[in-house]
């Protein structure tokens, strides 16, 4: 801001001539500025020398312009495609698996898995989920349900898993209806909820029993295809693409069920039960075996007929290639029944409807009935449809063996370690394996297994 030819006092005497044009100024250590000498071992770049106040041409700026200008495009169209890149491998990795029968990349690349390219779409799924509600598995419930609500939606590209839910409540000890209005009619969606509250004939509880009330459920399915689950089974939206179950020929009998050899850990063991399949397919083998009236063997029983049937079993794939999960168990704190306990009731279950089914086959049999009743809550909300039905008496499998038979049963199948093989292939006590083993050092075991034959 120094007036034209005004110079400091101590450089005044190197001015030569103070009156004339403005000259520039240097201290006596400073040498004169080469606009050719390096600067840092490089030439002055245009917009370092317009940094240290060196006038800089049009040109050189320009070309310095255009440089900057070259590298900002570079590092943008880098960046637009890597974006772009991880988009698709996002996309791609979300709508592929390589679970046992998944879809694979061979999916993504036009070729339908398994031969079903058919796709799966949601109008034609219901989820059913039957179960009697116990205090300890509350919260597991809430969890479950809460997924469920959030399946019904599309969000993110990714379909909803079904267009209907039916729920059955079989008597259940903790407060399954209010749970469910809580959390369902609170969600304000608009995929329908029908609520089933089932009691005896005479409005006494019913104990559990799976096969009944499965089929109940079934019974009220009207859409093509049913996702069954089970009330501690999470799911999300998603599953449908991963999981097609025709094919354009129509010639496919397909069913998916949660095969407990791909779990990932004991706590996906616990989904084996699930089953995805068209209701044509399970009426074909008149769905659950309501025979089967205490633990065990009522899922695998129903494997084993429906593949008898021509039916293919595939895996219901759980997750993605990414990883993600679409279908799991809830953990929850499980019954005081010990595993043994466990392997051997379904030793007696597998080895009583075995003999049962050679002479009379479930799919000639008929299944339990039931009546409704005019009973309803107060303030039903307006996306639940509540039902009440009384009825479901039908002799299990061991009534109708008979008592002494039952007993024989229980003793043949004490040792777990022996049970876990015994009356598999449809094989009974009579024609199944065996082992010389047990037979040599327990008494009872032998004693049992001579009676069952003669019977």
């Amino acid at each position: 801001d120094a007036p034209v030819g005004y110079a400091p006092p101590h450089t005044r005497a190197r001015t030569a001539n103070i009156e004339g044009p403005p000259v520039r100024l240097v201290t006596e250590t400073m040498a004169p500025f080469n606009e050719d000498a390096p600067l840092l071992d490089a030439k002055a770049s245009g917009a370092e020398r317009a940094f240290i106040g060196v006038p800089v041409s049009s040109g050189a700026l320009a070309r310095s312009n255009s440089r900057i200008a070259s590298v900002a495009r570079a590092v943008l169209v880098a960046a637009i495609a890597c974006t772009c890149v991880a988009a698709g491998a996002n996309h791609v990795l979300h709508r592929i698996s390589f679970e046992p029968h998944a879809n694979g990349i061979k999916s993504f690349l036009g070729w339908a898995p398994d031969g079903l390219d058919v796709p799966l779409n949601p109008p034609e799924v219901t989820l059913l989920a039957a179960c009697h509600l116990v205090p300890e598995r509350v919260p597991a419930f809430r969890t479950a349900i809460d997924s469920w609500i959030k399946a019904a939606h599309d969000e993110g590209g990714q379909k909803r898993s079904f267009d209907k839910v039916i729920l059955v409540d079989w008597s259940s000890e903790a407060d399954l209806w209010g749970e469910t209005a809580k959390a369902w009619g609170g969600s304000g969606i608009p995929t329908p909820l029908s609520f089933y509250k089932v009691y005896g004939d005479d409005g006494e509880p019913l104990k559990w029993q799976l096969a009944k009330a499965v089929n109940f459920g079934l019974s009220k399915v009207t859409t093509d295809t049913v996702l069954k689950v089970d009330c501690d089974t999470y799911v999300e939206r998603g599953l449908l693409e991963l999981n097609p179950l025709q094919n354009h020929a129509g010639d496919r009998k397909i069913f998916r069920y949660g095969d407990y050899r791909s779990a990932k850990d004991e706590n996906e063991i616990h989904i084996n039960g699930c089953i995805m399949a068209r209701m044509d397919t399970l009426r074909a083998v008149n769905m659950y075996d309501e025979r089967l009236q205490q633990y065990g063997w009522d899922d695998s029983n129903l494997y084993d007929r429906l593949r008898d049937s021509g039916a293919q079993d595939l895996n219901i794939t759980r997750r993605n290639a990414a990883g993600h999960t679409y279908i799991t168990h809830v953990w929850h704190p499980h019954s005081e029944m010990s595993q043994d306990a466990r392997v051997g009731a379904s030793c007696v279950n597998r080895c009583a409807v075995n003999r049962l089914e050679r002479y009379n086959p479930w799919k000639n049999q008929q299944r339990a009935e039931y009546h409704e009743i005019a009973e309803a809550p107060p303030n039903v909300p307006s996306s639940i449809n509540f039902h009440s039905y009384r009825g479901g008496s039908l002799p299990s499998v061991l009534d109708i063996l008979g008592k002494e038979t039952a007993d024989l049963l229980a003793t043949y199948c004490k040792n777990s370690q022996y049970a876990a093989a015994k009356c598999y292939g449809w094989s009974d006590w009579s024609d199944g394996w065996d082992f010389k083993e047990e037979l040599d050092t327990d008494k009872d075991v032998r004693w049992a297994t001579e009676r069952l034959k003669a019977m």
